[in-house]
């Protein structure tokens, strides 16, 4: 069919309906779709509609053009614009409502709280941007404070492309919770936080470092071993092996990974906290606990802890 003048076009996301489209893939939700070379504006856009739409707030230019690399070497994701200070974010998100938002905290003008509040009580800002927080300043007050108002990940810099690839992916299924903004459309009123954002909350008053490839690792295999409980004596088994199918990597680089984040946060973390999850092993005499037993034990918290949003 592809003489010269009719373009191929295949989309996941786009619409559900079947007329006058050849589906592919069913099973996977891909189809596909011709059109004349003639409706070339029309195609870019149905392609772009197909992305996963980023914007880019920082006010280093070598980080700033670091995350643009990232952002455009995945064939999926779309880059609407990058900002420098403030002001130029909140331009960003009037003019283009991207569906995620990699902000920094420290900018001139406008610092990244103010956008972070804008973007829940401005009325001429769409709410749904997914907010990934990407600083240097690694504090555990501050980054308490940004999942308050509603920042979905806290990426402490420096980090890697994966950390930032991964945070994008798993941030579209993430709920925008807290932050009363007096905006009846952005409240959400839920007696209970989501698994993946309580994960998220504890892992922080953990202090495992968000940067580390293993975070991500961790943060899955906890979510695993919490919603399945016959898998907690399977972790390397099981649990790894998921996670490395996923990652595309192998078992044992996820197992050395979460070592890694488990070595690295003990010590750093809440102690109040932590003696309430791992008790008497928090002694530096006892030594850390496994792999195995601290996503256990943090899976067991998690569930006795259920009935509350509060940690």
């Amino acid at each position: 069919m592809n003489d010269g003048k009719w373009v191929r076009i295949t989309y996941s996301r786009l619409a559900q309906k079947s007329t006058g489209f050849t589906q592919e893939n069913p099973e996977k939700g891909k189809w596909v779709l011709w059109f004349p070379v003639s409706y070339g504006v029309f195609i870019r856009g149905l392609e772009e509609m197909d992305k996963i739409t980023i914007a880019i707030a920082e006010d280093q230019e070598y980080t700033r053009e670091t995350l643009a690399r990232i952002v455009e070497s995945q064939e999926d994701f779309a880059l609407v614009g990058t900002a420098q200070n403030g002001e130029e974010a909140l331009h960003l998100l009037r003019q283009h409502n991207p569906q995620i938002l990699l902000l920094d905290m420290l900018m001139p003008l406008v610092d990244g709280k103010e956008v972070m509040r804008q973007l829940r009580t401005n009325d001429t800002i769409s709410p749904g941007t997914k907010v990934i927080v990407v600083t240097a300043a690694d504090k555990r007050e501050l980054a308490a404070e940004m999942f308050a108002m509603g920042a979905i990940y806290y990426v402490v810099k420096p980090f890697d492309d994966q950390t930032i690839i991964q945070s994008i992916r798993t941030a579209l299924d993430q709920e925008i919770l807290s932050y009363d903004t007096g905006r009846e459309s952005t409240k959400i009123d839920t007696p209970k936080k989501p698994l993946e954002h309580r994960i998220t909350e504890l892992m922080l008053l953990l202090g495992v470092p968000a940067h580390l490839r293993g975070y991500q690792y961790l943060r899955e295999a906890i979510f695993i071993v919490a919603t399945l409980p016959d898998t907690r004596h399977q972790v390397a088994k099981v649990v790894y092996e998921r996670i490395a199918g996923e990652h595309g990597v192998t078992a044992s680089t996820v197992e050395r990974a979460v070592r890694h984040a488990i070595e690295t946060a003990w010590g750093r973390g809440d102690m109040d906290t932590m003696n309430q999850i791992f008790g008497y092993t928090v002694q530096a005499s006892k030594g850390r606990p496994t792999n195995t037993e601290y996503i256990a034990a943090v899976a067991d918290y998690l569930k006795l802890t259920g009935g509350s949003a509060e940690f």
